[in-house]
């Protein structure tokens, strides 16, 4: 199977998804979640098959963004099988996948025709607390150590989600202090 795509490819791909939507005179802003904010936020070795688009907050026309994702070679919003050496664009409904409530997107990266954004960290590692298997564990330790939220923060994304997945996710609150990193101690004078 394969390890997926890297920042680099993934980058190279969505330049493709951006001149699709230009030569088709459209536009779209995409939130992105899971493995995909780490991966273009520089986590080192982070891969993925896939790209989560969060659908309530990104802003697309359904035919001129699946164009654009087959015409840079990568698979729609695969409905029933995966090809497992093909990436592809998933868009994701809250259901298995919770991230709570945020005001606004913040943006990730911007192309031509291309906006990416990202929901605040704090409810990143929210959503992630819910499943808390191996990899999620590896994107929270990588988005604690380089964006630093506040635990405030993160209580607050959780209690905004669904009362199973906040269960589930305050339950794994455990791991944001563990996996934190060390905060330097106040010096001596």
């Amino acid at each position: 199977m394969s390890k997926g795509f890297d920042r680099d490819a993934w980058l190279e791909a969505l330049a493709r998804i951006n001149q699709s939507l230009e030569r088709q005179g459209s536009a779209a802003r995409l939130t992105l979640l899971g493995s995909a904010t780490g991966i273009l936020g520089g986590q080192p070795g982070r891969t993925s098959i896939d790209l989560d688009v969060w659908r309530p907050t990104s802003q697309y026309e359904f035919a001129t963004l699946k164009k654009a994702v087959e015409d840079a070679g990568l698979i729609f919003n695969p409905m029933s099988t995966i090809e497992p050496e093909t990436p592809y664009v998933q868009l994701i409904d809250p259901g298995l996948v919770q991230i709570g409530k945020f005001k606004q997107p913040e943006t990730l990266e911007k192309f031509g025709a291309l906006q990416l954004e990202r929901p605040p960290i704090a409810n990143l590692i929210a959503s992630k607390l819910v499943r808390a298997e191996a990899k999620d564990l590896e994107d929270i330790t990588f988005l604690l150590a380089k964006y630093r939220p506040e635990r405030s923060d993160i209580e607050k994304a959780l209690q905004s989600m669904p009362a199973e997945a906040r269960q589930k996710a305050s339950w794994n609150m455990v791991y944001v202090e563990v996996l934190s990193p060390s905060k330097p101690k106040p010096s001596k004078t």
